[in-house]
């Protein structure tokens, strides 16, 4: 872009030179002390003309605080997309970029300055500043990206978690089951068909155990690798208690507010960026969005509208689609949760009908898997839940802060 804006002056220098047609003999002193001059940065008592900034859409206001992990009600949900914020190399080169590029406007402005800008009769800063605007949303929403990332392993990490511990205690059931019906078979009681049975499950399960256990330990190392701790130091953090978190969505925006999402911002810079490059004005802007389908439009301009609609349209319905499926899940929740209450119930009376010889040992196998299925069906739900919420407030322009406009410089080491 950089290159582009350089050309572009240069041109429009080359422009104005022959738009005067000097005669060459007579004029060469004086142009040539004009451009070494200009090009030098020399005072000039005329003001250049500054274009006042395009604006494509309504401007909306950088949210204060959008780290929702924060008040979530999980410490260490909270914790971990910290560090993973923090371990992130490609933000913090992101950052280191971002710095650069505003060092780099920075001096092209002031190379820029003076006569040149004067004879140019274009002040490039609106140019530039929706451009270094654009930049700084990208980084915004790299950032609630990577926020929404860690969170969604950690309700995986959960998951898995309270999975295995449910499957390690049903196994534990089972193996007692086993144990009763051998000491049923050795009383006369029943055949050998109910150990054989009961060791058949026990073996089923324990395969089971092991291959979540296999998932549990794959999710952890990589919520690890994304936090920049220690597997034994995650492990730790996460504790016995395996429980998926639960987090509540916040009150749903109005359907005309306007939308707070960065990755929705940053398109609307290089819009404005790429249209006052092409010497827009707010004038024809503002003509074009009040009759969108007038053919008198530039087509550029109309493009640029009606990408910038799309995007918007797209995010309105994405967000509407997450709220729907929502509500579906938390009318699934109460009813699991009877389910599961019922299957708790049943199973308590098919092992004692076992005990005390008035039960089969199929009818306490059926009772036990039922009950095991609810209770991973709850979990599972809930921890869909959850990461449909951690997926909406990103969706709904959560994640990310003023102050994240203008991130602090990291010690990243970058390409």
């Amino acid at each position: 872009m950089r290159s582009m804006i350089a050309s572009a002056d240069f041109a429009a220098i080359a422009a104005i030179v022959r738009k005067h047609a000097f005669p060459f003999s007579a004029s060469r002193p004086f142009l040539v002390g004009a451009l070494a001059c200009a090009l030098a940065g020399c005072a000039t008592t005329a003001a250049p003309e500054a274009d006042a900034s395009l604006v494509i859409a309504p401007p909306v206001e950088a949210p204060a605080d959008g780290d929702w992990w924060k008040t979530a009600g999980d410490p260490l949900l909270a914790n971990l997309v910290e560090r993973g914020i923090a371990a992130d190399n490609d933000l913090a080169c992101r950052a280191a970029r971002l710095h650069e590029q505003e060092e780099t406007d920075a001096a092209a402005s002031r190379r820029l300055a003076g006569k040149v800008r004067a004879l140019v009769g274009k002040d490039q800063a609106p140019e530039r500043d929706a451009a270094r605007m654009a930049w700084a949303y990208a980084y915004a929403q790299a950032r609630a990206d990577r926020a929404t990332e860690v969170a969604l392993a950690y309700v995986q990490v959960r998951r898995l978690q309270q999975i295995l511990t449910l499957r390690t205690g049903r196994l534990d059931q089972f193996r007692d089951n086993a144990v009763i019906a051998e000491f049923r078979r050795q009383a006369g009681l029943v055949t050998a068909i109910d150990g054989g049975l009961g060791n058949s499950i026990a073996g089923v399960v324990d395969a089971d155990v092991s291959a979540t256990r296999s998932r549990f330990d794959a999710a952890r190392a990589a919520l690890a690798a994304m936090t920049g701790m220690t597997d034994n130091d995650l492990l730790t953090a996460l504790g016995e208690k395996a429980e998926v978190p639960v987090i509540s969505p916040g009150a749903p925006p109005a359907a005309d507010a306007p939308l707070r999402r960065a990755d929705l911002l940053a398109l609307s810079s290089r819009l404005e960026s790429s249209l006052a490059h092409a010497k827009v004005t707010q004038a024809e802007l503002d003509a074009a969005r009040a009759a969108p389908t007038d053919e008198t439009t530039a087509p550029a301009l109309r493009d640029a509208l009606q990408k910038l609609e799309k995007a918007e349209t797209g995010a309105r319905a994405e967000m509407s689609s997450m709220r729907q499926s929502l509500a579906a899940l938390d009318a699934r929740q109460s009813a699991i949760d009877e389910t599961a209450a019922q299957a708790k119930r049943a199973v308590s009376d098919a092992r004692a009908s076992y005990k005390a010889g008035f039960g089969d040992f199929a009818t306490l196998y059926v009772a036990e898997a039922a009950a095991l299925a609810a209770d991973e069906a709850r979990v599972n739900l809930k921890a869909d839940r959850a990461a449909a919420i951690v997926r909406l407030y990103k969706m709904e322009g959560g994640g990310w802060s003023a102050a994240d406009l203008n991130p602090p410089m990291g010690t990243a080491t970058c390409d």
